[in-house]
């Protein structure tokens, strides 16, 4: 198996509005919103995102409070981050004005309610003018609706949506050194639901069997193993 990222739909879709958000005009909004069940592949293709761009990456959690999320930010910025919390803000402004590094924060679903917390975000977001971009749950979206100082700053949604055939083919083809028949790919996409991270388990697993068998290309009639250790019986469609 390649070890790297490939440019599913998702992906492409995490980048284009990065770039948008890089290259908007002057006093638009400059937040972003990523969301999607688990297992989309979200916080793999942020990663990646992050690394290209040079970016802030903080994972909110779930006793946060708005000095938590002050301190991290201020940590990954190599700033002291003792002081009162409305000192150490201006210091993260700042930082962030001066360096134009993006924040990214992960787990975002525990600030979104909170006050002071989007009250703070909001202010980081305005007065450092650097993107910021949110990467939550399913339910992410329809939480951000209900909080206008949120919604109405955020420039671009992404939502992390199921992996179809295509993108099968685009993980299959990117990612194994064997050729994988459209028949035996369909049934892992549909055992799997599209979550991109099974999907990568039960590629290795495919090309792991064609080398045990000397195939460079393998269909669902030579596979003779489950998908995923500990796979039910008759999780195969009775295979």
């Amino acid at each position: 198996m390649k070890h790297k990222i490939i440019p599913v739909k998702n992906v492409a879709r995490l980048a284009s509005a990065y770039q948008a958000l890089e290259n908007r005009p002057l006093n638009t909004p400059g937040m972003g919103l990523v969301w999607g069940d688990t297992g989309r592949g979200k916080t793999t293709a942020t990663t990646w995102l992050i690394n290209r761009c040079n970016g802030i990456y903080v994972r909110a959690l779930a006793l946060w409070n708005a000095s938590s999320m002050l301190r991290a930010i201020a940590e990954e910025l190599d700033l002291d981050p003792k002081g009162t919390r409305s000192a150490l803000e201006v210091r993260v402004i700042e930082k962030l004005a001066e360096t134009q590094r993006p924040l990214f924060i992960d787990e975002a679903d525990h600030i979104v309610g909170n006050e002071q917390m989007m009250e703070t975000l909001r202010d980081i977001h305005d007065l450092s003018t650097v993107p910021v971009i949110m990467i939550g749950m399913g339910q992410m979206r329809k939480k951000v609706a209900r909080y206008a100082q949120l919604e109405n700053r955020i420039m671009h949604w992404v939502e992390f949506s199921a992996c179809d055939h295509e993108d099968g083919v685009t993980l299959a083809r990117g990612m194994c050194e064997v050729e994988v028949e459209d028949d035996l790919l369909n049934e892992l996409i549909d055992m799997t639901r599209g979550e991109v991270r099974r999907l990568v388990v039960g590629l290795a697993q495919i090309e792991d069997e064609a080398k045990v068998q000397g195939l460079l290309k393998i269909g669902k009639s030579q596979f003779k193993r489950d998908f995923f250790l500990g796979q039910r019986p008759n999780a195969k469609g009775g295979r």
